[in-house]
């Protein structure tokens, strides 16, 4: 009898978890992929990103035995990844430029007062709380992290940073005013404008629309903690709130349609936040994901045919980056 190794009947029993879901997901899931593993020395993976070419993403992991993020590439063909970041402090959020030339990452790699941070027994009954790391600043570098340049500075909060189709603004979340709020600057860190305005909120995750004309965030304006998708005009005006639920909701990002936004919701338990599509035009909602795990943070090739997401679905429960063949199911068009 042929004996089989452990990676590979690893290997067998990821398959038939990804199956599983795949038949209540398909046909608009299809083709599911993981991307990371905890074998290529990561504690976790999660928020990755098409580069424009579709060919390569980046996304944050923390590194074996650490507990904080740092930024890495990975060509899809190869599958290596590639860290990006300076290896310390903690980072978030990284984000190609359109041309696909430069990337953009937060980073608290400049810090006076940091100090390393490693893998500590894990606390029963914890909340989820996201860190606003001190001296956590936006940097643009090459694609493979030479020529790091900083686009903001100082103590405060900085991230959640995405560029304009065009790539001439930046989009982020900053507390340098004392609270949450939403700016634009310029790709070379001038021209700053502060676009939301609330002293007692969060406001974060901004993207701009396919068009250029909209950001899309998530705040939690009317319930601490509870967050809720918004949409407003490039220069601040024109706020509509997008989802109204008891849930939080986080992670919004467009299809390249202009119309749909896919964001990350705890409608069925802060145990099993799922993802969910919704119309901007018409307000119609669509599940896409269909598990009994976490499943978040969708994003969207240049033509809307794949999709990344960071999910628990591994073979070992950690958060991983996933990728599928993506339709758009025929009532959110």
């Amino acid at each position: 009898m042929k004996a089989f190794s452990l990676s590979f009947l690893t290997a067998i029993a990821l398959s038939f978890a990804l199956n599983a879901a795949n038949n209540s997901e398909a046909p608009y899931l299809t083709n599911v992929k993981q991307l990371t593993f905890s074998s290529m020395g990561f504690e976790k993976a999660g928020e990755a990103y098409f580069a424009p070419d579709g060919k390569s993403i980046a996304f944050q992991a923390v590194p074996k035995g650490e507990e904080c993020y740092q930024i890495y590439t990975m060509k899809l063909d190869e599958g290596i990844p590639r860290r990006i970041s300076t290896g310390k402090g903690a980072c978030t959020c990284a984000y190609f430029r359109p041309d696909g030339e430069k990337i953009i990452f937060a980073s608290s790699h400049d810090d006076p007062t940091f100090k390393p941070q490693f893998k500590k027994e894990p606390v029963v009954n914890q909340q989820y709380k996201w860190d606003l790391t001190p001296y956590m600043n936006i940097y643009e570098s090459n694609l493979d992290g030479s020529d790091l340049t900083p686009l903001t500075s100082g103590p405060a909060y900085h991230a959640e940073c995405a560029y304009s189709p065009d790539g001439s603004r930046i989009v982020y979340a900053s507390n340098e005013d004392g609270s949450m709020n939403i700016y634009s600057m310029n790709a070379d860190g001038s021209n700053v404008k502060q676009l939301t305005h609330t002293s007692n909120c969060y406001n974060g995750g901004p993207f701009f629309s396919p068009d250029g004309g909209q950001i899309v965030f998530r705040a939690d304006k009317e319930r601490p903690h509870y967050l809720q998708v918004y949409l407003m005009n490039v220069e601040g005006s024109d706020e509509q709130q997008i989802t109204n639920n008891q849930a939080v909701n986080w992670a919004p990002y467009w299809h390249p349609n202009g119309r749909v936004i896919a964001y990350t919701t705890s409608l069925h338990g802060h145990h099993q936040y799922q993802i969910y599509l919704v119309n901007t035009d018409t307000g119609a909602y669509r599940r896409l994901t269909q598990s009994d795990t976490f499943e978040g943070l969708p994003t969207f090739n240049r033509e809307g045919t794949k999709i990344l997401w960071t999910s628990k679905r591994s073979s070992d429960k950690s958060c991983q980056v996933f990728v599928a063949d993506f339709t758009m199911p025929a009532e959110m068009n």
